[in-house]
């Protein structure tokens, strides 16, 4: 073995793993959750694919916000959906029942069907005659401050940013666009203030950018779509935390980081070339920007 990649490899056992095993609890959302899909009347956020489904369909139509339910649950509060509007459909498993051979006053449980139903945005309805109010979980911001060099940096990367509030924060490569929450929607927590999560989320979104065809053009690694997307967010995770560290603002693998990686632990347990790789790909997208900037 090499010695670069032995000091992969130890930084690999030494570092990451290890804040990855010892980070077992939930992931923070270190910023305010206002752009999650979910159900506008039950106040229950989607799950799974429905959440997939209406996440998509939320930032292709530039919903201002997400909240979706059906015709019947607007009804119940006096809303009524637009002449002509199209919904989202989304699906769930109705549970069948049939007569017990025990007991036949009773029934059991026979299994599940897949079904669906169609919801419609807020944007979508006519709420003038409405009961409707939109319950506002409780949030503080945090401490705002800017950083000057930070602040340079970014601009010098020319790389669009677009900031919406309740958008979330994400790259778009068909834009080559980056979309950030509002800093005032990020929260202080244990490990740090608000502005420093701002940043380190900033970081990780400009690592993203350095995938375009214009910049280091960086493909899918792997076949496997889940794969290849725990490769692609292992590399903005560590680019973020390099980027922190050359600005001085973190100067360790961040519990919260590591949180968010926990998902795919097996696979960079599984296939270690998997997480050497995504290392020297995040090297490379933090030296494209430091060392032309």
């Amino acid at each position: 073995m090499s010695k670069t990649k032995q000091k992969l490899q130890d930084f690999v056992e030494s570092v990451v793993i290890p804040a990855m095993e010892n980070n077992q609890e939930k992931w923070d959302c270190i910023f305010k959750r206002g752009c999650f899909p979910k159900n506008a009347i039950t106040q229950k956020e989607y799950k799974g694919i429905n959440w997939l489904m209406l996440n998509y369909e939320h930032n292709k139509k530039e919903y201002s916000k997400p909240f979706f339910a059906t015709y019947k649950q607007w009804a119940t509060v006096k809303a009524q959906v637009n002449k002509g509007q199209k919904g989202q459909m989304v699906i769930f498993y109705k549970p069948l029942f049939k007569t017990s051979k025990v007991d036949p006053s009773k029934e059991v449980n026979a299994g599940c069907v897949l079904s669906y139903s169609t919801v419609f945005n807020i944007d979508q309805v006519d709420l003038t005659n409405s009961s409707f109010k939109e319950i506002e979980p409780e949030f503080k911001t945090g401490d705002q401050y800017s950083i000057d060099a930070i602040e340079k940096f970014v601009k010098a990367t020319q790389v669009g940013i677009k900031h919406q509030d309740g958008r979330g924060c994400f790259y778009a490569p068909s834009k080559d666009l980056i979309n950030m929450e509002l800093k005032t929607n990020f929260k202080n927590t244990i490990e740090s203030d608000a502005t420093v999560h701002y940043y380190s989320t900033l970081f990780h979104e400009l690592t993203h950018s350095t995938m375009h065809e214009k910049r280091l053009n960086r493909k899918n690694k792997f076949d496997d779509n889940k794969k290849s997307y725990a490769y692609e967010e292992l590399i903005a995770e560590l680019g973020s935390v390099l980027f922190s560290n050359h600005f001085n603002i973190t100067k360790q693998m961040p519990a919260n980081h590591a949180k968010y990686l926990n998902s795919w632990i097996k696979c960079l347990k599984n296939d270690f070339s998997f997480l050497t790789g995504a290392i020297a790909q995040a090297q490379k997208a933090f030296d494209l920007f430091v060392s032309t900037k």
